[in-house]
C-alpha cells in the first residue's frame, strides 16, 4: 500500500508519472509478482539527471496566445464585426481562416491596438479648436 501512497504523493507534487497496464499469463504468479516488484524498485531507485523529454518542460513556460473568433475579436477591440472584417481584408491585422471561420491571435489584436493608439497630448484645449474660415461668415 505504500507504493500507492508514493504514487499519490508524486501526482500531487506534479512529478512525472508513468502508469502502465500489462497482462501476463503465468503458472507461477508469485514469481511474476516478485520480478515485477524488483523491476519497479530498480526503476524507482534510478533518478535521471535531466528530464526524459525536455520539450515538455519548455512548453510549460511558453505563455498562452489564444486565437479568438471573429465576434470575440471585435468585442475585444471594441469595434463592430464589419469594421474588424474591413481591417482583416485590408491585411492590417493578422488572421487565419479555419473551416470558413476567421480567427485572430490575441497578441496580434494587442499589437493592432497599440499601433492605433495615439498618446495623450499636453497641448491646451484651445489649441485644438479650429479657427473659422475667412469667407465662411462666422
Amino acid at each position: 500500500m505504500s507504493d500507492a501512497r508514493d504514487l499519490t504523493e508524486k501526482i500531487q507534487h506534479h512529478d512525472p508519472v508513468l502508469v502502465a497496464c500489462v497482462v501476463f499469463q503465468t503458472h507461477e504468479p508469485e514469481l511474476l509478482i516478485q520480478k515485477i516488484h524488483e523491476a519497479i524498485t530498480s526503476i524507482a531507485a534510478q533518478r535521471p539527471a535531466s528530464p526524459v523529454i525536455p520539450e515538455i518542460n519548455s512548453l510549460r513556460s511558453v505563455p498562452e496566445d489564444p486565437w479568438l473568433r471573429h465576434s470575440e475579436a471585435a468585442a475585444y477591440l471594441g469595434v463592430s464585426k464589419s469594421t474588424l472584417y474591413h481591417y482583416s481584408s485590408g491585411e492590417q491585422i493578422e488572421r487565419r481562416k479555419l473551416g470558413g471561420r476567421l480567427e485572430y491571435r490575441r497578441s496580434a489584436l494587442d499589437h493592432f491596438k497599440q499601433a492605433h493608439t495615439l498618446p495623450a497630448s499636453c497641448r491646451a484645449a484651445s489649441a485644438l479648436i479650429i479657427a473659422s474660415a475667412h469667407s465662411s461668415g462666422k
